[in-house]
């Protein structure tokens, strides 16, 4: 059972991970209307996820798949040569996800 349970997580998140991958628009531009827009969180998670793909709702994913998804996030904004985030500034987009996720 635990297989099946693991198995289910990880088809979950790669396709999660395929639909962000693929949702593809001009870098910086994104139409996805995003909950509490003017907090910083909001301002955090519009900035860093739409430099490279459309910036899902928050509610697309639970709370525990952002958790992984970002360190894979993390990597791209690294391979392309985007500084990465300080310790402040992903724990307040963390919480933004908290409070408007899954």
């Amino acid at each position: 059972m635990k297989i099946i349970h693991t198995h289910r997580s990880i088809t979950g998140l790669a396709l999660a991970s395929l639909t962000l991958f693929t949702a593809c628009t001009t870098p910086g531009t994104h139409n996805t209307a995003i909950p509490d827009a003017e907090s910083t969180g909001a301002r955090i998670y519009s900035a860093r996820c739409s430099n490279c793909h459309a910036l899902p709702h928050p509610q697309r994913l639970g709370y525990n798949a952002w958790l992984e998804l970002l360190p894979i996030m993390e990597q791209r904004m690294q391979e392309r040569g985007m500084l990465k985030m300080g310790k402040d500034e992903r724990d307040k987009l963390l919480a933004y996800l908290k409070a408007h996720s899954r």
